[in-house]
């Protein structure tokens, strides 16, 4: 009995245990799905990412694209104009009263039915070659329309990635802040010991806490920046308003560059890529098209037709199939119509093209004076963010080190805590500057990329 009861219970155990392993790797599993789904809530977005959701979601895009397919129906249609016409019809006639018999041509009072078939074709053998040119215009514009597309989506990637480095500037300060907030915090409590020992005063230990104080106002404030900022790209991004949202840092290791960029080199180059340009020129060409349309109405139009048509007459002894076929017809002409005259309709339609071309040509050199505009501004820019960004670092050195002799000072009495504020806040905005300065030169370096390719592919993950 006793080997049994034994048995029992080691068999009672084991059962146990298998419960207890079972339970635990439940319980593994159920954590696993659980930091999973918070990794996928918390999932970090690059800037590739922002622009390649933006691409897929900005209505804006998605209009322009929709444009250019209504723009390609037209080109389609503007050549099927130069296809002859094709039609057919088919009409049932019921006459009463007074009329002309069908069959036998004289006058009748009965009433009598009639039903006719016809089929017409007709072709425009010379119109001003207005169809030719309008086919020339419709590509135009269809070109037009697609260049407009990558302007919008180039703009596009330019908002964001504006609005993604303002991000990273806001998130940087914030955390800035919190670093100043940490070292008041310490030298506070610090300083709050050697009070209690009877080694400093109570009037250091309330100004380092009115510091302290300020400093938590600051890292509000720049919290408070930083949720704007994200909430400005959710917008631009056209995401749900309760969708987590965190972005990935950029690569800012800076290659400075002291050449120096040729403008004029750099415009020609941006003439030849950038789509707003294209886009103008298109644009300008389509205008000329339009006014050889215009031109054409002044010269005479040749056409050809041709028809077959056949009747059926109520009250005629032939069948209806003996009818349609004996009562067939054909016919086939030629004409030509010479605009004279139509109330200066035509005449008044020139000059407005005219002018229209002039204007087109004016906003082509427009839109260039604000391309070489841009590029100047983009190159001195550059060559500004350069020097500031040197300066900068070299600030953010001094600083460093200003703030550790402050802070030793301060250890041992021998500085104010006055001192050793003015020597943090001096550290804390050299290091603000500093990554000012880094993503201001980014940011140009990617401008000046983008006016010698035209895209932004080289943007990186």
């Amino acid at each position: 009995m006793k080997v049994k009861n034994t048995e029992i219970g080691f068999n009672f155990l084991g059962k146990i245990k298998k419960i207890i392993t079972k339970a635990k790797l439940f319980s593994i599993l159920l954590i696993i799905i659980l930091l999973s789904i918070s990794a996928a809530a918390q999932e970090t977005w690059s800037l590739v990412k922002c622009i390649d959701y933006a691409m897929k979601n900005n209505v804006d895009l998605t209009i322009s694209v929709n444009n250019t397919e209504r723009q390609r129906v037209n080109v389609l249609e503007s050549k099927a104009k130069l296809l002859p016409t094709l039609n057919m019809g088919s009409g049932v006639n019921y006459s009463f009263g007074r009329n002309i018999d069908g069959n036998t041509n004289t006058i009748t009072f009965d009433q009598t039915m009639s039903n006719n078939f016809v089929v017409n074709t007709s072709l425009d053998l010379f119109k001003g070659f207005i169809n030719l040119n309008n086919i020339s215009l419709n590509k135009y514009l269809l070109s037009a329309n697609k260049e407009e597309t990558a302007y919008i989506k180039n703009k596009l990637i330019f908002d964001i990635l504006i609005s993604y480095c303002t991000i990273l500037y806001s998130k940087a300060i914030s955390e800035v802040a919190q670093s100043q907030l940490v070292l008041s915090e310490i030298q506070y409590k610090r300083m709050q010991k050697m009070v209690d020992v009877g080694r400093e005063s109570e009037t250091t230990v309330q100004e380092l806490k009115s510091q302290w104080a300020n400093d938590k106002f600051s890292l509000t404030i720049a919290e408070n920046n930083y949720k704007k900022t994200i909430l400005e790209l959710k917008q631009l991004l056209r995401l749900e308003v309760g969708q987590t949202f965190t972005i990935d840092a950029l690569g800012l290791n800076l290659m400075l560059s002291a050449e120096k960029q040729n403008i004029d080199s750099l415009f020609r180059k941006a003439l030849n890529v950038l789509p707003e340009i294209k886009q103008q020129e298109f644009l300008f060409k389509a205008s000329i098209k339009d006014l050889a349309i215009a031109k054409g109405g002044l010269l005479p139009r040749i056409y050809m037709s041709a028809g077959f048509y056949t009747n059926y007459f109520d009250g005629d002894p032939l069948g209806y199939i003996e009818q349609i076929d004996n009562n067939q017809s054909q016919a086939i002409g030629m004409g030509i119509n010479i605009p004279i005259f139509n109330k200066a309709s035509v005449y008044s339609d020139i000059k407005r093209k005219r002018i229209a071309v002039k204007d087109r040509e004016l906003l082509l050199q427009k839109q260039k004076d604000i391309l070489y505009s841009e590029i100047w501004t983009a190159v001195d820019e550059l060559q500004a963010a350069n020097n500031e960004f040197k300066s900068a670092k070299e600030l953010y050195d001094f600083s460093e080190l200003s703030l550790k002799n402050a802070t030793k000072k301060l250890e041992k009495g021998l500085a104010s805590t006055t001192d050793y504020e003015v020597a943090k806040q001096r550290f804390m905005d050299a290091k603000a500057g500093l990554l000012k300065s880094k993503i201001v030169y980014y940011m140009r370096t990617q401008m000046l990329q983008f006016y010698k390719t035209g895209n932004w592919n080289h943007i990186e993950q």
